[in-house]
């Protein structure tokens, strides 16, 4: 039980007064957090997997086709990353824009998958790099054909 204190009139209602305002503070920070749009949590998504496994498809391609032939700095392998991005995500941005949702929000969610997806395209980039590292770029590769015999290919990769 709460016993009465000693403060006056004034003091005590200076702390109610404070005491009311964190509590307020509190409950609109939680409203405003509770109400922000997520991607993955509405209820109908904006984008499917359908249209990210074609986008993907996509980063694969133009990073492949943009890589230079010989190793390449993290720097041009970052312009590679958002040319290619900007390129294949042009239908998911104007899928956020067409969205339900506000301007600020359509906003907000096109550029956070744009950060995102540059940073998946720096990773493939590098997963290619590798992959024409350790093939060595004009080399050849052994192939098998379906009677088990080997034979050499050249390698499509250009030089």
């Amino acid at each position: 039980m709460l016993e009465p204190t000693n403060l006056p009139l004034a003091e005590t209602r200076k702390l109610m007064r404070a005491l009311l305002f964190v509590a307020i503070a509190i409950l609109c920070a939680s409203c405003r957090t509770d109400t922000q749009l997520d991607p993955i949590q509405t209820t109908t998504p904006i984008i499917d997997t359908a249209e990210i496994s074609v986008r993907e498809d996509c980063l694969y391609r133009e990073i492949d086709r943009l890589l230079e032939p010989k190793g390449s700095s993290p720097t041009s392998l970052h312009n590679v990353a958002v040319a290619a991005t900007r390129f294949c995500s042009e239908a998911i941005r104007s899928r956020f824009q067409r969205a339900s949702v506000s301007r600020l929000d359509a906003q907000n969610l096109a550029r956070d998958d744009q950060v995102k997806t540059e940073q998946r395209a720096f990773a493939i980039g590098l997963e290619l790099r590798e992959k024409r590292t350790n093939i060595g770029v004009g080399g050849e590769l052994t192939v098998w054909d379906n009677g088990g015999r080997r034979g050499a290919a050249k390698s499509a990769l250009p030089r």
